[in-house]
């Protein structure tokens, strides 16, 4: 059969399995949306490119596998780059295609030309501009396995415009020979010297710890981990990539570790004498000062990723190895020897978790932020999944709401990026049907990407905003309170604006949390009806994130 790049692009989508994508067509891009047309593919029309991206991300987040967004090329790309970059940081697996002006006008400043392969490089495991039409054959599946093998990742494919109208002549019946996108599975057994040595180290502690993040954050993975948590027993502490893989109410899970975890997560820390870092990079955000994180501790490092292991901090023992088939092997019974926790320490542990444990507003505070948090898990238990976007309500769910499963926190970790929530939300309705949605926000990040709350009225899904409105940047603010002697700089929004009328303006039912004694009305409402809804609270600017670490302290050093 005889096809044009764009009918290679979308069969190969279609073979790869995927249903829906998200994007905003241009004229560069327009061989690639006429062949869309006639696909069984699902487009959804973001109102912006980097809101594009994030409902791309938002899927790929909320079902583990590779998303793809499209826009075409000049600022459909450069409006396309944050949503890519925070897929990087956070290894996400996104597939972003763009448009691009013909071949010949490369390098010319054409009308919307831009250097997209240049700027994608260091936000991408692998970028690639498509120069001949028969490079789509080779170049499709390989950018498909790069976004999973590993480390997940995105990857980003530009096309010329020429490239996606050229025609070549493509055998079907080679197809699956053609396009193996099936992942490579290499399971590297655990060398007999290496578990002997993590033997030792376990038998050898008194105070272990588990420290884990954002790489066990797969189904398989998690639940493995859940397995050797009840059978070693080990306290265990979390990035904020790694909320829900642990049960926020196993009396061995201490939360949040880090700049605005508990006092007991660092001081637990303080006191570890080995520390079992499982898919975990060694954040700032996690460790405070770095040369004086977990002082007291031996480390053992286990990362799929060599790079990460030694870049930040030495270990004692380490694996380059896939988590998820780490701990299987953990698990089986070549390690029946592994010892568990010693009564001491789980008291001294427990001990702390009780007195420094999060202060809860009071009956009458109904209208509190914490609250308000826990009540909406009190309504969804297990329905909900939650999206947030970056600043005090981002630190206040971590602290407050119960994760219980995998999957059930969506957030912005490595990138921090305000805007990421609504749209973030929107993908992870779509690849999550029966789930309730609810995207955490405040008053300045809503603002970043407002204009998705039209693409969710289209949309009609099961999400719902509450937003969190203190009239400032409230981070900023807090910080600026704290470091900066309370001088106040371009951190207030002066006018106060009315989000509830913006809202329903989009045709989104709204609702504001003003009464104690309706809050739970108002929430059930909200969160059980059919289709979006927009919540909003308000919030005193003087309410703090706390504890809190301040930059560049250790994490002994904690205001609260």
């Amino acid at each position: 059969m005889n096809l044009n790049g764009a009918e290679l692009i979308v069969r190969f989508l279609e073979y790869a399995g995927i249903e829906v994508v998200a994007g905003i067509p241009g004229g560069a891009s327009l061989p690639i949306y006429d062949v869309l047309h006639g696909s069984k593919i699902r487009h959804i029309l973001a109102r912006h490119e980097q809101g594009a991206g994030f409902i791309a991300g938002g899927m790929a987040r909320a079902s583990g596998k590779p998303a793809v967004c499209i826009a075409s090329s000049g600022p459909g790309v450069t409006n396309l780059i944050t949503a890519v970059a925070d897929a990087k940081m956070d290894s996400i697996p996104l597939i972003a295609i763009t448009g691009q002006v013909p071949v010949s006008m490369i390098g010319t400043d054409a009308f919307q030309e831009i250097d997209t392969l240049s700027l994608s490089i260091p936000i991408t495991k692998r970028s690639y501009l498509v120069k001949d039409v028969e490079d789509l054959i080779r170049i499709l599946p390989q950018a498909w396995k790069t976004s999973i093998e590993g480390r997940p990742g995105p990857v980003w494919i530009d096309v010329p415009k020429d490239v996606a109208s050229a025609r070549i002549e493509w055998d079907e019946q080679k197809e699956k020979e053609f396009w193996n996108i099936r992942k490579t599975e290499l399971t590297l057994k655990i060398g007999a010297d290496w578990a002997e040595r993590f033997k030792d180290l376990l038998s050898e502690s008194k105070r272990p710890v588990f420290y884990i993040g954002g790489g066990l954050n797969r189904p398989e993975s998690a639940e493995s981990f859940r397995k050797l948590h009840e059978k070693l027993g080990f306290p265990t502490v979390s990035t904020l990539m790694g909320l829900g893989i642990c049960r926020d109410d196993h009396p061995r899970f201490l939360g949040m570790l880090g700049m605005h975890g508990s006092r007991a997560t660092n001081l637990v820390l303080e006191e570890a004498d080995l520390l079992i870092a499982l898919g975990v990079r060694f954040d700032d955000r996690a460790t405070g000062k770095l040369n004086e994180f977990c002082p007291n501790a031996k480390i053992v490092h286990v990362d799929i990723d060599a790079t990460e292991i030694g870049k930040l901090k030495n270990p004692n023992l380490s694996l380059k190895h896939d988590i998820g088939d780490f701990l299987k092997q953990i698990l089986n019974e070549t390690f029946t020897e592994l010892h568990s926790a010693k009564e001491e320490w789980l008291d001294r542990v427990q001990t702390l978790k009780t007195v420094y444990a999060f202060p809860m507003p009071e009956e009458k505070e109904a209208l509190h932020p914490f609250a308000i948090i826990r009540r909406v898990a009190e309504v969804l238990k297990e329905r909900a999944i939650i999206t947030t976007d970056v600043g005090q309500h981002q630190m206040w769910a971590a602290q407050y709401y119960p994760f219980q499963t995998q999957g059930s926190l969506l957030t912005s970790g490595g990138l921090g990026t305000m805007g990421f929530g609504l749209p973030t939300a929107i993908g992870a309705a779509l690849a999550s049907p029966g789930k309730r949605i609810v995207c955490i926000s405040g008053d300045g990040s809503i603002l970043m990407n407002v204009q998705e709350l039209d693409t969710l009225r289209e949309l009609d899904l099961d999400v719902t905003v509450l937003l969190m409105n203190n009239g400032h940047l409230g981070l900023v603010r807090q910080q600026q309170e704290l470091f900066f002697s309370s001088r106040f700089s371009a951190s207030k929004f002066t006018l106060p604006t009315n989000f509830t009328k913006i809202a329903s303006s989009f045709g989104i039912p709204s609702f504001e949390l003003m009464e104690e004694d309706s809050v739970s009305e108002v929430l059930e409402e909200a969160l059980n009806r059919k289709g979006p809804s927009f919540v909003t609270l308000r919030v005193a600017p003087e309410l703090h994130v706390l504890p809190m670490v301040p930059p560049g302290k250790p994490n002994r050093e904690m205001i609260h």
